[in-house]
């Protein structure tokens, strides 16, 4: 069934708007009676079309699904810009996994520098709209944030504030790997380098933040595929998978 994020609902009867009134008549072609799922305040419901207005679907809420769909493990990823497109990618894919949150990250080394605010929020705007889709797709109940371009100091002052476990892939780290760290409480912050990685005094400030460093391995994973390797791994660990 094609699935919905809903913003109207009085219990009973949901209304699709704007972009998602025109896939559901346009692209989809869905008719009265047809079934759809229905995410209502983080929750799944199987919903009923029961007709369609000049720019309004009205479906009703027939009963809550049966299904869990969110992980208990809420991972915070903290992505640092890389180039072209491959944001897009990191965020797709990582919305499938099941990450809560992205944060993308301008680091030393960071290639992409982004000067202009309105081109900013014009990216970001983009990555959430990806977000919405990849969570619809993969039959999730909650859409990933996807926050707004922070700093490198901006990051560690959010991680000191907002608590959790840090974790930190690196490729000078031979010693520690995923499988030899214990996840404490139910909040992952992954924070992944950009394409030359992170600097000898940018990973000493993550330590002093309270950061695990660990190693993926003997292979150089690009910094697009890291993040989703490292939060595939999380979730089996912490069972969510």
């Amino acid at each position: 069934m094609n699935r919905f994020f809903i913003d109207e609902c009085d219990g009973k009867t949901a209304l699709l708007k704007g972009g998602d009134f025109k896939h559901c008549k346009n692209v989809l072609r869905l008719r009265e009676n047809d079934q759809v799922y229905l995410v209502i305040d983080e929750k799944e419901y199987i919903g009923r079309i029961e007709s369609f207005g000049d720019d309004t679907v009205f479906c009703t809420v027939v009963e809550e699904s049966k299904y869990k769909r969110e992980a208990d493990l809420k991972i915070n990823l903290y992505q640092c810009l890389p180039k072209a497109s491959k944001m897009e990618l990191i965020v797709q894919k990582n919305t499938e996994v099941g990450v809560a949150a992205i944060i993308p990250v301008i680091s030393h080394r960071t290639v992409v520098k982004l000067s202009d605010k309105k081109r900013e929020l014009k990216k970001v705007d983009r990555w959430s709209k990806i977000a919405m889709e990849a969570a619809k797709q993969s039959m999730r109940n909650i859409v990933p944030v996807v926050d707004e371009i922070v700093s490198f100091k901006e990051m560690i002052s959010m991680l000191k504030e907002n608590g959790g476990d840090i974790i930190v892939p690196y490729e000078d780290e031979d010693n520690l790997g995923l499988n030899d760290i214990e996840i404490e409480g139910n909040i992952a912050n992954v924070i992944i380098g950009p394409e030359g990685g992170f600097e000898a005094l940018e990973i000493e400030e993550l330590k002093n933040a309270g950061a695990k460093i660990v190693t993926l391995g003997p292979r150089i994973l690009r910094t697009e595929t890291a993040g989703i390797v490292v939060n595939s791994i999380l979730m089996y660990k912490t069972k969510n998978i």
